[in-house]
């Protein structure tokens, strides 16, 4: 919610417009001590992360709760899913990014005063800010994701089967690194290149820019002319494969943030934590005898964790009779975001 591993592969605190007046403005007379401390000063401040409490109260946590408030599909007094714990992995998407550069951009700048160097961030030239990084996850060509996959076994008597695995998703295919090391190819030959597919609709790579981001536009576009029962779950799996593993844009998210509550039967709710600790909105759907869960983190609206769990009791498992609840299957995205290079493939053995 990075793709990244990014934390940042190109690495120069002064990559941002201005950078070569900067470094080529020479040395002008020191700041006085007052002027240093007090700079030194707002940048601890900006750094500063907020708490948990504030982000759970943000804009978009707002959002989420008028949403719904108006659905009528949560309320304040929902409890929190505490799920198994997992080691600790923090998602990184653009939005965080774009948190976190006037944080750099500030350091620089007590960098320059106490060099002597003139100083002149990025300049605001539209409605958008357009960062380095936000340019980077917009043209990167790759987009990848860490996953840890966790399986229930058949046997009660085995432990859980883990895997990580890393995926490289562009244009033209998809790449995957599992546990076993060996990179492989994942691409589907008989759709040309890389394509989520919505209820039968396709969407390419390219395709992702054209989307409507006015959410009823954008639910008639990824429906299209599907009918039937099954429609509300290949939607929710659709949306789960577009914000968890496309390099869609922070307003398209949005819309597929809105489109997925509005799902019929769909049930929403606030302050959960995934398994890894990480705080986020559920939204989940009953299936069949499964009930599926997104939990999307709606500062950046990626996906931190979909799970699958038993609906009811005395579901049989193989040697198991599953509680309701119980988790079958749960995928935790531990990072995603834009990159520019994938490893090769592994040879054939």
């Amino acid at each position: 919610m990075t793709g990244q591993d990014t934390h940042t592969d190109d690495g120069a605190l002064l990559d941002f417009p201005g950078a070569g007046r900067l470094r080529a403005a020479g040395r002008v007379a020191p700041p006085s001590a007052d002027v240093v401390a007090a700079a030194l000063a707002a940048v601890r401040s900006a750094a500063n992360p907020a708490t948990d409490a504030d982000r759970a109260t943000g804009p978009d946590q707002a959002k989420v709760h008028h949403h719904a408030k108006r659905t009528g599909r949560a309320g304040g007094g929902d409890p929190v899913i505490g799920l198994e714990r997992e080691p600790v992995a923090e998602i990184v998407p653009a939005r965080t990014w774009r948190r976190h550069m006037p944080v750099l951009v500030s350091a620089a700048a007590v960098a320059a005063i106490a060099l002597g160097a003139t100083f002149q961030p990025w300049s605001d030239s539209g409605d958008e800010r357009v960062t380095p990084a936000t340019e980077r996850a917009r043209t990167a060509p790759y987009w990848k994701v860490r996953i840890l996959q966790w399986n229930r076994t058949l046997d009660r008597e085995q432990r859980p089967d883990e895997s990580y695995e890393t995926i490289w998703v562009s244009r033209n295919g998809t790449r995957g690194k599992p546990g076993n090391g060996l990179v492989q190819d994942y691409t589907r030959q008989d759709m040309g290149g890389t394509v989520w597919v919505i209820c039968g609709e396709p969407v390419g790579w390219d395709e992702l820019r054209k989307l409507p981001t006015d959410p009823e536009a954008l639910r008639s576009r990824l429906v299209g002319e599907a009918t039937g029962d099954s429609v509300p779950e290949e939607l929710f799996d659709g949306i789960e494969d577009l914000l968890a593993r496309s390099p869609a844009e922070p307003e398209l998210r949005a819309a597929l943030f809105d489109v997925l509550t509005g799902i019929p039967g769909a049930r929403v709710t606030e302050r959960v934590k995934d398994s890894t600790g990480r705080a986020g909105t559920v939204v989940e759907l009953d299936a069949d005898t499964w009930r599926r869960q997104l939990i999307v983190d709606t500062k950046s609206f990626h996906v931190l964790e979909a799970v699958d769990r038993a609906r009811n009791d005395g579901l049989a498992w193989g040697s198991q009779k599953l509680r309701s609840g119980d988790v079958i299957h749960r995928t935790t995205y531990l990072s995603v975001g834009p990159a520019w290079q994938q490893p090769p493939l592994s040879p054939l053995r």
